[in-house]
């Protein structure tokens, strides 16, 4: 039996160059989710109600919290974190599970972090694994900086990874998410940001990847 990959996007620019690849692998099919954690969440838990696959896989862009992840760069996800699910109180942020309203190890949390438990498939990647935090809000406050690059560690922000691994998880499917530095979080002037070449690499990882999975 040929494996099916189920390929997951916020938006269709992210997936653009791999279009016409994409349409002679009729083992592949794509979900463009929308933007946000509660787009991704719905639109992926509908989909695999409907089919099962074999892996699933987040190809997106996102932002740099750290130097080592430059815009240009790419990464494979290895653990992700809601990093606006809980309370900004005195100039302090508490996270639900600092707060005792949620348990850091109920499934399908451990610690705290949505954790990919799927090691082979990250090793085929051949990508240096990073941390993930994900946001519903564009992060450019200071604060929100330093709670995620300080308390969290996290090493690159995105909109919807968190939600990704969520379901995943709960669903037990087998999952990657890739992610291609387009700039750093908090960096708002564009002409800085590294967008096409971003793209360029994720579709041309993404594409590889999905090359080998399928021979």
């Amino acid at each position: 039996m040929s494996k099916r990959i189920l390929l997951v996007a916020a938006t269709e620019l992210e997936l653009a160059p791999l279009r016409s690849f994409l349409e002679e692998k009729e083992q592949v099919t794509v979900l463009v989710a929308g933007i946000g954690g509660v787009s991704t969440a719905y639109g992926l838990t509908r989909q695999l109600a409907r089919e099962r696959y074999d892996l699933v896989l987040q190809a997106g862009i996102g932002g740099s919290l750290v130097q080592q992840y430059a815009p240009g760069s790419i990464a494979v996800i290895d653990s992700e974190c809601f990093g606006d699910l809980g309370v900004n109180e005195n100039g302090q942020w508490r996270s639900v599970f600092d707060l005792g309203l949620a348990v850091p190890d109920d499934p399908p949390f451990t610690k705290g972090w949505l954790r990919n438990p799927y090691e082979e498939l990250m090793a085929l990647t051949r990508l240096n694994r990073a941390k993930g935090v994900t946001n519903n809000e564009i992060t450019t406050r200071e604060d929100m900086l330093r709670q995620f690059k300080d308390n969290l560690r996290a090493e690159i922000e995105s909109m919807e990874g968190a939600a990704f691994h969520y379901v995943a998880l709960n669903e037990g499917v087998p999952f990657l998410q890739i992610r291609a530095v387009s700039n750093y979080v908090g960096e708002r002037d564009k002409a800085k940001w590294k967008l096409r070449e971003s793209i360029s690499l994720l579709n041309a990882t993404v594409q590889q990847l999905i090359t080998v999975i399928l021979q």
